[in-house]
């Protein structure tokens, strides 16, 4: 295409460019870090809050993805951008506001309807707004960091590459800076004042970004000319052009806006001619608004009938083994997301510590990308990932071994205690006891300090162990941070694999079911903790998840199998033993090959 041949990028673009990501960068990966230590103050005791949260998140991105894609491709660039970074940030902060309204009046909001009703209410509000905005951040990511950049780039692949690259650079530093100003932000403020600041960064973000976004739009040409799928959405771009006040100075983009407006007018007249005509469009009418509808539909549940139509394909790959080990991966609560968080957050860390291991876990991971080719050209590819999800397995056996050391809540009988406690004190309203008399007689000693947690008074000496003891939550957080170097060595070995393994004509369809597998695990992952949301269970969680990625490396590992005929080499270890068996079987069939192979002895001993 002329256009792209002749352009060149000024670098005040891409500072654009660079700078808007940035932001958006930054607005999101601080938005998730707070919005579990949010969920986690709002219902103390519990992680289901922040489960719901998750599963609902994994559900909502798994039926709309597709939908949010076609509309971005069929919408004008500057118009989708625009409506998707602006909903982004101010549903952002309707929600951290909302989270400051509960937070301040918590007390009334709890007794305002029977059984806290209002409270429940506005925690389901929390959740949906929250949802809308990670669907809106999406389509924004999908609208400028995957479409925009290609047409700013034009044909220059090596530009491309520099620029994609540069903005995978601003992700990574934002993953380690932001949870750490997050965290110190938290920490030193009311919680419910962090959710104000937050609020108040999305609302004034907005404008820069948009500001910048509308630069890089007015600078860049190729973005002003997009492919549509019908001709009617080609008429309404010119129309939004003339309405935008945007000029057009190619003169081919402004030939094809006028023929295809020439095209639609030509069919209009064609349709007006006779009125026996219209009966038959408006039943094309109808049957197109039923295809829409259908088509609609088939978007929502895409990922679930790809995932069912095209398994017999997927699974016709070897690798397929080794992209069912990555699908387990997904199925852990060992990961730092809004589960970690929120359980690390109730065992007494703090927001500021959170934000330090947040980062520190982050640069791990760095280390593995940058190790991975380094490793990868040493052994092997299919070595490199039995390393990679070898390392993470010796990791998180710091994370199990965590679950039965000092300061652990783990108490599977927690429950049953529980309904017990809550037994006896409704026997003693039934008998006219008074409660603190009962609470006195469940407790050793009053004397004693109490530490409580989830509003459930715990043993004494449990108590002393958990004030006093943070081994657990520091062998936790310590194989949580270290597991990330090998978990990213495997994630970008099993992609590389898939990348080679598959055939071009079935790359899109492999690629959906493995997303959609690893999405699905995702959401079974937060339907376990749930199930299981308290602290007192979370060791359970962390045993259920290692076997998972225990799991996966058994896949991986059959693979590998498949691929090599090996896992290891055994041999190696022993070569005496192997040297013998080779002399063995060819000493009566080839005696002058013994006399070779015996010669530099000879000539040595001599």
């Amino acid at each position: 295409m002329p256009l792209h041949d002749k352009w060149k990028l000024p670098l005040k673009t891409k500072l654009y460019v660079y700078i808007s990501h940035f932001l958006s960068a930054w607005g999101d990966r601080m938005w998730s870090f707070g919005v579990g230590l949010f969920l986690v103050r709002l219902s103390p005791g519990s992680l289901r809050l922040v489960a719901i949260y998750g599963f609902s998140k994994g559900a909502s991105v798994l039926l709309f993805a597709a939908i949010i894609g076609d509309w971005i491709d069929n919408t004008p660039r500057l118009r989708a951008a625009r409506l998707s970074l602006v909903l982004q940030n101010v549903l952002v902060a309707l929600c951290a506001v909302i989270v400051f309204v509960v937070v301040w009046y918590h007390e009334t909001l709890r007794t305002l309807w029977p059984d806290e009703g209002a409270l429940t209410l506005f925690h389901a509000l929390i959740i949906v707004v929250a949802i809308l905005g990670d669907l809106a951040s999406i389509a924004r990511s999908i609208s400028v960091e995957r479409d925009w950049i290609v047409e700013i780039c034009g044909r220059d692949k090596d530009l491309l590459a520099t620029m994609t690259s540069r903005m995978r650079a601003i992700d990574l530093t934002t993953a380690i800076l932001s949870p750490v100003a997050t965290g110190q932000i938290v920490y030193f403020i009311a919680l419910q004042y962090a959710a104000v600041f937050i609020a108040g960064w999305n609302l004034v973000s907005v404008f820069i970004e948009y500001f910048l976004i509308w630069k890089v739009y007015m600078e860049v040409p190729a973005l002003k000319c997009k492919m549509f799928k019908t001709r009617k959405d080609k008429v309404e771009t010119e129309m939004l052009f003339t309405d935008e006040g945007i000029q057009l100075d190619d003169k081919d983009q402004q030939e094809n806006i006028s023929q295809a407006s020439n095209i639609a007018q030509e069919e209009t007249e064609k349709c007006t001619r006779s009125s026996s005509d219209e009966d038959d469009t408006t039943k094309e009418d109808k049957s197109v608004e039923k295809d829409a509808c259908d088509q609609c539909l088939y978007k929502m549940f895409k990922s679930f009938i790809l995932l069912f139509r095209g398994w017999k394909t997927y699974m016709k790959y070897d690798v397929a083994f080794a992209g069912l080990g990555l699908a387990c991966l997904y199925m852990t609560v060992i990961g730092f997301d809004s589960i970690t968080v929120g359980y690390a957050y109730a065992q007494g860390i703090s927001e500021s510590l959170l934000g330090v291991m947040m980062a520190a876990g982050s640069i791990f991971g760095i280390a593995g990308t940058f190790a991975y080719p380094r490793i990868q050209k040493r052994i092997g590819l299919e070595r490199t990932g039995l390393f990679g999800l070898g390392f993470e397995i010796f990791s998180l056996c710091f994370c199990v071994a965590s679950v039965f050391t000092p300061g652990s809540p783990f108490d599977l009988l927690y429950r049953t205690r529980e309904n017990d406690s809550s037994n006896i004190i409704v026997v003693s309203s039934v008998l006219g006891i008074d409660n603190k008399t009962i609470n006195s007689n469940l407790t050793v000693n009053e004397t004693m300090p109490t530490y409580i947690t989830s509003n459930v008074t715990m043993p004494p000496s449990q108590e002393a162990s958990d004030q006093t003891s943070y081994i657990s939550i520091g062998l936790f957080l310590g194989g949580l941070i270290t597991a990330r170097f090998g978990l990213w060595i495997a994630d970008l070995t099993i992609t590389q694999m898939f990348l080679q393994a598959v055939v071009e004509t079935e790359r899109g369809i492999i690629s959906g079911i493995q997303r959609s597998l690893n999405q699905l695990m995702d959401m079974l992952k937060f339907l376990m903790v749930i199930l299981a949301p308290y602290p007192q269970e979370f060791g359970l969680l962390v045993l259920i998840s290692f076997v998972f990625v225990c799991l996966g490396w058994i896949f991986y590992a059959r693979y590998s199998y498949s691929v090599r005929g090996h896992l290891f080499h055994f041999d190696k270890l022993c070569p005496d033993k192997q040297n013998n068996n080779i002399v063995a079987e060819t000493g009566d069939d080839n005696s002058g090959n013994e006399e070779i192979n015996n010669r530099p002895i000879e000539t040595h001993t001599s």
